[in-house]
Protein backbone atom coordinates (compact mmCIF):
# COMPACT_ATOMS: atom_id res chain seq x y z
CA UNK A 1 0.00 0.00 0.00
CA UNK A 2 2.79 2.39 1.14
CA UNK A 3 4.67 1.57 -2.40
CA UNK A 4 1.49 2.31 -4.60
CA UNK A 5 0.98 5.92 -2.26
CA UNK A 6 4.66 6.70 -3.24
CA UNK A 7 4.36 6.06 -6.70
CA UNK A 8 1.03 8.07 -6.86
CA UNK A 9 2.93 10.94 -4.97
CA UNK A 10 5.56 10.59 -7.21
CA UNK A 11 3.74 10.25 -10.72
CA UNK A 12 1.72 13.51 -9.20
CA UNK A 13 4.70 15.89 -8.56
CA UNK A 14 7.69 14.69 -10.85
CA UNK A 15 5.60 12.81 -13.88
CA UNK A 16 6.28 9.39 -14.94
CA UNK A 17 9.05 7.74 -13.50
CA UNK A 18 11.01 5.83 -15.62
CA UNK A 19 10.86 2.26 -15.96
CA UNK A 20 14.22 1.34 -14.21
CA UNK A 21 13.36 3.90 -11.27
CA UNK A 22 9.93 2.73 -11.11
CA UNK A 23 11.81 -1.14 -10.94
CA UNK A 24 14.48 0.23 -8.21
CA UNK A 25 11.21 1.48 -6.09
CA UNK A 26 9.53 -2.06 -5.89
CA UNK A 27 12.80 -3.69 -4.46
CA UNK A 28 13.41 -0.65 -2.14
CA UNK A 29 9.93 0.44 -0.53
CA UNK A 30 8.72 -2.24 1.94
CA UNK A 31 5.15 -3.14 2.26
CA UNK A 32 3.72 -2.54 5.57
CA UNK A 33 0.12 -3.75 7.27
CA UNK A 34 0.40 -0.97 9.74
CA UNK A 35 -3.75 -0.57 9.49
CA UNK A 36 -5.85 -2.76 7.20
CA UNK A 37 -7.54 -0.08 4.65
CA UNK A 38 -11.11 -1.55 5.45
CA UNK A 39 -10.70 0.39 8.59
CA UNK A 40 -10.39 3.68 6.56
CA UNK A 41 -12.97 2.37 3.83
CA UNK A 42 -15.84 4.47 5.43
CA UNK A 43 -18.21 7.30 3.62
CA UNK A 44 -21.24 9.08 3.24
CA UNK A 45 -23.43 8.66 0.32
CA UNK A 46 -20.73 7.24 -1.64
CA UNK A 47 -18.25 10.71 -0.46
CA UNK A 48 -15.26 9.26 1.46
CA UNK A 49 -14.68 9.95 4.60
CA UNK A 50 -11.00 11.24 5.25
CA UNK A 51 -10.04 9.14 8.51
CA UNK A 52 -6.45 9.23 7.68
CA UNK A 53 -6.67 12.97 8.89
CA UNK A 54 -6.10 11.71 12.98
CA UNK A 55 -8.44 14.98 14.25
CA UNK A 56 -10.92 13.50 11.75
CA UNK A 57 -10.62 9.94 13.25
CA UNK A 58 -10.19 10.70 16.89
CA UNK A 59 -13.51 12.70 16.61
CA UNK A 60 -15.32 9.45 15.01
CA UNK A 61 -13.91 6.90 17.26
CA UNK A 62 -15.60 9.20 19.90
CA UNK A 63 -18.57 9.12 18.67
CA UNK A 64 -18.80 5.37 17.95
CA UNK A 65 -17.57 4.77 21.09
CA UNK A 66 -20.74 6.73 22.43
CA UNK A 67 -23.49 4.65 20.83
CA UNK A 68 -21.90 1.04 22.05
CA UNK A 69 -24.30 0.74 24.57
CA UNK A 70 -26.97 -1.56 25.57
CA UNK A 71 -29.52 1.46 24.72
CA UNK A 72 -28.53 2.06 21.54
CA UNK A 73 -29.04 -2.25 21.22
CA UNK A 74 -32.28 -2.26 21.87
CA UNK A 75 -32.98 0.81 20.10
CA UNK A 76 -31.47 -0.99 16.80
CA UNK A 77 -33.31 -3.88 17.46
CA UNK A 78 -37.14 -2.21 17.79
CA UNK A 79 -36.83 0.29 14.77
CA UNK A 80 -35.65 -2.14 11.80
CA UNK A 81 -39.05 -2.32 10.79
CA UNK A 82 -39.04 1.06 10.40
CA UNK A 83 -35.97 1.85 8.74
CA UNK A 84 -37.63 -0.58 6.04
CA UNK A 85 -40.40 1.81 5.65
CA UNK A 86 -38.02 4.84 5.23
CA UNK A 87 -35.70 3.73 2.93
CA UNK A 88 -37.63 2.97 0.07
CA UNK A 89 -39.26 6.32 0.10
CA UNK A 90 -36.05 8.42 0.33
CA UNK A 91 -35.01 5.98 -3.09
CA UNK A 92 -37.68 7.85 -4.91
CA UNK A 93 -36.72 11.07 -4.55
CA UNK A 94 -32.98 10.16 -5.26
CA UNK A 95 -31.88 10.60 -1.82
CA UNK A 96 -29.12 7.47 -0.25
CA UNK A 97 -30.05 5.41 1.59
CA UNK A 98 -27.53 6.54 4.25
CA UNK A 99 -30.40 9.63 5.57
CA UNK A 100 -32.48 6.83 6.89
CA UNK A 101 -30.35 6.99 10.08
CA UNK A 102 -31.59 11.11 10.41
CA UNK A 103 -34.66 9.74 12.56
CA UNK A 104 -32.75 7.38 14.96
CA UNK A 105 -30.60 10.63 16.16
CA UNK A 106 -33.17 13.15 15.56
CA UNK A 107 -36.21 11.50 17.50
CA UNK A 108 -34.58 8.06 18.36
CA UNK A 109 -37.39 7.02 15.85
CA UNK A 110 -40.13 8.03 18.08
CA UNK A 111 -43.14 10.59 16.62
CA UNK A 112 -43.74 11.93 20.38
CA UNK A 113 -40.38 14.07 20.80
CA UNK A 114 -40.69 17.67 20.49
CA UNK A 115 -37.74 20.23 20.72
CA UNK A 116 -37.47 23.33 22.55
CA UNK A 117 -37.94 25.14 19.28
CA UNK A 118 -40.65 23.33 18.01
CA UNK A 119 -38.98 20.98 16.00
CA UNK A 120 -41.54 17.16 16.10
CA UNK A 121 -42.10 14.37 14.91
CA UNK A 122 -39.57 11.42 13.17
CA UNK A 123 -37.55 13.87 11.44
CA UNK A 124 -37.95 16.54 14.09
CA UNK A 125 -38.84 19.17 11.44
CA UNK A 126 -39.84 22.89 12.36
CA UNK A 127 -43.73 23.69 11.91
CA UNK A 128 -43.07 26.22 8.82
CA UNK A 129 -40.64 23.59 7.08
CA UNK A 130 -43.19 20.96 7.01
CA UNK A 131 -46.00 23.02 5.78
CA UNK A 132 -43.97 24.21 3.07
CA UNK A 133 -43.03 20.46 1.71
CA UNK A 134 -46.94 19.93 1.92
CA UNK A 135 -47.55 18.46 5.48
CA UNK A 136 -50.36 19.31 7.86
CA UNK A 137 -49.26 20.21 11.42
CA UNK A 138 -52.41 22.39 13.55
CA UNK A 139 -54.18 21.92 16.68
CA UNK A 140 -55.87 18.65 15.58
CA UNK A 141 -53.79 17.15 13.22
CA UNK A 142 -49.90 16.89 12.94
CA UNK A 143 -48.50 15.28 9.68
CA UNK A 144 -44.78 15.43 11.18
CA UNK A 145 -45.75 12.42 13.86
CA UNK A 146 -46.99 9.94 10.52
CA UNK A 147 -43.69 8.23 9.08
CA UNK A 148 -45.03 7.87 5.86
CA UNK A 149 -45.92 11.30 4.55
CA UNK A 150 -43.40 13.13 6.73
CA UNK A 151 -40.69 10.68 5.20
CA UNK A 152 -41.94 11.39 1.87
CA UNK A 153 -41.49 15.42 3.13
CA UNK A 154 -38.21 14.35 4.18
CA UNK A 155 -37.07 12.92 0.68
CA UNK A 156 -38.26 16.39 -1.02
CA UNK A 157 -36.07 18.27 1.36
CA UNK A 158 -33.60 16.68 1.07
CA UNK A 159 -33.14 16.41 -2.45
CA UNK A 160 -33.81 19.62 -2.59
CA UNK A 161 -30.91 20.65 -0.15
CA UNK A 162 -28.56 18.78 -2.25
CA UNK A 163 -29.72 20.89 -5.57
CA UNK A 164 -28.63 23.84 -3.69
CA UNK A 165 -25.50 22.65 -1.92
CA UNK A 166 -23.88 19.84 -4.64
CA UNK A 167 -22.34 17.28 -1.63
CA UNK A 168 -24.55 14.96 0.46
CA UNK A 169 -22.03 15.64 3.57
CA UNK A 170 -23.00 19.54 3.22
CA UNK A 171 -27.02 18.44 3.09
CA UNK A 172 -26.53 16.83 6.33
CA UNK A 173 -25.11 19.82 7.72
CA UNK A 174 -27.63 21.82 6.41
CA UNK A 175 -30.53 19.65 7.72
CA UNK A 176 -28.94 19.82 11.14
CA UNK A 177 -28.36 24.12 10.95
CA UNK A 178 -30.02 25.03 8.03
CA UNK A 179 -29.14 25.89 4.40
CA UNK A 180 -29.09 29.80 4.58
CA UNK A 181 -26.93 29.36 8.00
CA UNK A 182 -24.26 26.69 5.99
CA UNK A 183 -24.34 28.56 2.67
CA UNK A 184 -23.20 31.59 5.05
CA UNK A 185 -20.26 29.52 6.60
CA UNK A 186 -19.11 28.51 2.87
CA UNK A 187 -19.37 31.91 1.26
CA UNK A 188 -17.74 33.50 4.51
CA UNK A 189 -15.10 30.79 4.77
CA UNK A 190 -14.54 29.83 0.90
CA UNK A 191 -14.52 26.00 1.25
CA UNK A 192 -17.39 23.80 -0.15
CA UNK A 193 -15.57 20.95 1.69
CA UNK A 194 -17.72 19.67 5.28
CA UNK A 195 -14.61 18.33 7.09
CA UNK A 196 -13.13 21.80 6.43
CA UNK A 197 -15.60 23.90 7.83
CA UNK A 198 -15.42 25.68 11.18
CA UNK A 199 -18.95 24.92 12.65
CA UNK A 200 -20.89 25.40 15.47
CA UNK A 201 -20.44 22.38 17.65
CA UNK A 202 -23.85 20.17 17.22
CA UNK A 203 -23.73 20.80 13.29
CA UNK A 204 -19.51 19.95 13.36
CA UNK A 205 -20.44 16.40 14.95
CA UNK A 206 -23.46 16.01 13.19
CA UNK A 207 -22.33 13.92 10.15
CA UNK A 208 -20.15 11.63 12.80
CA UNK A 209 -23.67 10.51 14.29
CA UNK A 210 -24.81 9.33 10.99
CA UNK A 211 -21.83 7.57 10.43
CA UNK A 212 -21.41 5.69 14.05
CA UNK A 213 -25.05 4.64 13.92
CA UNK A 214 -24.57 3.36 9.80
CA UNK A 215 -21.73 1.60 10.62
CA UNK A 216 -23.06 -0.23 14.18
CA UNK A 217 -26.60 -1.14 11.36
CA UNK A 218 -24.17 -2.22 8.69
CA UNK A 219 -20.44 -3.42 10.08
CA UNK A 220 -20.60 -3.82 13.46
CA UNK A 221 -17.05 -5.71 13.46
CA UNK A 222 -15.31 -3.20 12.21
CA UNK A 223 -17.19 -0.95 14.64
CA UNK A 224 -16.33 -2.77 17.58
CA UNK A 225 -12.51 -2.53 16.18
CA UNK A 226 -12.69 1.19 16.12
CA UNK A 227 -14.18 1.20 19.94
CA UNK A 228 -11.56 -1.22 20.88
CA UNK A 229 -8.48 -0.83 18.92
CA UNK A 230 -5.71 0.88 18.79
CA UNK A 231 -6.55 2.66 15.46
CA UNK A 232 -5.49 6.03 15.94
CA UNK A 233 -2.29 4.93 17.27
CA UNK A 234 -2.10 2.79 14.06
CA UNK A 235 -2.88 5.68 11.66
CA UNK A 236 -0.53 7.83 12.93
CA UNK A 237 2.38 4.90 12.45
CA UNK A 238 0.97 4.95 8.98
CA UNK A 239 1.06 8.15 8.05
CA UNK A 240 5.11 8.57 9.47
CA UNK A 241 5.67 5.78 7.10
CA UNK A 242 4.51 8.27 4.47
CA UNK A 243 6.67 10.42 5.19
CA UNK A 244 10.13 8.57 5.67
CA UNK A 245 9.08 6.57 2.60
CA UNK A 246 8.32 10.51 0.90
CA UNK A 247 11.96 11.65 2.05
CA UNK A 248 13.36 8.26 0.80
CA UNK A 249 12.35 8.55 -2.64
CA UNK A 250 12.92 12.47 -2.80
CA UNK A 251 16.53 11.43 -1.83
CA UNK A 252 16.64 8.86 -5.01
CA UNK A 253 15.47 11.34 -7.17
CA UNK A 254 17.65 13.77 -5.96
CA UNK A 255 20.86 11.50 -6.60
CA UNK A 256 19.40 10.15 -9.95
Amino acid sequence: MIRLIFMAFSIAIFGKLPVREVEVEKKELKETSIIDSDLLAIDFCGEAIPLSELRIAERYQNTIRNYDNPTFRKLMTRTQKRMRIIEPILKKYGVPADFKYIPLIESEMSDEVTSRRGAGGYWQMMPSTAKSLGLVVNDTRDDRKHLVKSTHAAGKYLRELHRQLGSWTLVAAAYNAGPTHIQNRMDSQNKNNYFKLRLNTETARYIYKLLAVKEWFSNPERSREWVNGDVLSRIADFKTEQEKAGTQLAKTLAGS
